[in-house]
């Protein structure tokens, strides 16, 4: 099994009230299907896709194309390579789903199956947002990958969607108010699912890109710095902060050794039992990113994800939280992150 890419990025989508597609996530592996696939159909995908080693290869397999439960349209895409390999986008496309792909430094690609059969697979590099439709949701290709701000995040479960977009990179996203959609909840009877605790080992892990091959170039451009809104932490009750520099949480934390103009914030926690550990937590934000590292504590960190299982981590883990996300280091210490103040 090889480790998941670090940028796996982050999936939002428009909720439905019917189920038009439904969106199955997990952490670098995206599928979605036309909303007249079986039960049968949904469980033996999520099964292909939630185990201990999946592959594009077996989740496309595990579809199937004929009879009663054949699945007219759909598109997967997962995330390869990572390390010292190049990271790539993989995806496969049938029927009337397309895969629009935004990159770093060109105009954003149409991909679909061109009437190919049984469907049409290829590999981008470079890629910084993907949005799926099909049928009557088909819009013209949008110059960058555009949200509304009221889409819900989906790291690892399944949901009706009648949009989906997977971010790579946040700082190429332009958020417009006015866009199509904008739910503001889940869709009837979907419940958001906070009561199974998962692990990172168990998220699925990827294998290094099969279809070889350097970046498009040696050396591609650095992305432009952009100045990022600091989110905000709350711990207990207490007011809520900013989040301008790393912060360090614990019993008694210590930071790294500070040197020239470098600043950190070090919070102590009351821990009665000593759950937590002298210095448990670090939360930092880079760019538009709050990423949360579990700093070798002896009893480990769980986070809840809006809408997604509790997620245990391990000795040393980071991971990537969107807003409304919660953190549990112990002792009945629960950590928030908030939006940006406006």
């Amino acid at each position: 099994m090889t480790a998941v890419p670090e940028r796996v990025g982050r999936v939002v989508y428009e909720p439905a009230s019917s189920r038009r597609e439904v969106l199955l996530a997990t952490p670098g592996l995206v599928a979605v299907l036309g909303g007249d696939c079986t039960p049968a159909v949904l469980s033996r995908v999520w099964a292909e896709m939630s185990s201990s080693s999946p592959s594009l290869e077996k989740v496309v397999e595990s579809i199937p194309l004929l009879g009663h439960d054949g699945v007219a349209s759909f598109a997967v895409a997962a995330l390869e390579g990572g390390d010292a390999h190049p990271l790539l986008v993989s995806v496969v496309a049938r029927g009337d789903s397309v895969v629009d792909l935004y990159s770093e430094d060109r105009p954003p690609r149409r991909f679909s199956s061109q009437g190919l059969q049984p469907w049409h697979l290829a590999s981008f590099s470079r890629v910084v947002g993907i949005r799926f439709a099909s049928g009557a949701s088909i819009d013209p290709v949008a110059d960058a990958p555009t949200v509304s701000g009221a889409e819900l995040p989906l790291v690892f479960g399944a949901a009706s969607a009648s949009s989906v977009l997977w971010m790579l990179d946040d700082r190429h996203a332009v958020v417009d108010p006015g866009a199509r959609g904008g739910s503001s909840g889940p869709p009837p009877g979907e419940t958001a699912r906070d009561d199974i605790e998962i692990t990172l080992e168990r998220a699925p892990g990827r294998r290094r890109a099969r279809h070889g091959g350097p970046s498009e170039e040696a050396n591609p451009p650095a992305p432009k710095p952009t100045r990022a809104r600091p989110c905000r932490v709350r711990i207990g009750s207490q007011a809520p902060f900013e989040l301008h520099v790393p912060v360090y949480i614990g019993r008694r934390p210590r930071g790294p050794r500070q040197t020239g103009g470098d600043q950190v914030m070090l919070i102590e926690v009351p821990s009665p039992t000593r759950e937590v550990s002298a210095s448990h937590l670090l939360i930092e934000q880079r760019g538009r990113e709050v990423v949360v590292t579990d700093l070798k504590s002896t009893n480990g960190t769980a986070v809840t994800l809006p809408g997604s299982p509790r997620i245990k981590l391990s000795q040393g883990d980071s991971i990537v939280l969107p807003p409304y996300s919660r953190i549990e280091i112990g002792d009945g210490t629960v950590i928030e992150i908030l939006p940006g103040a406006d």
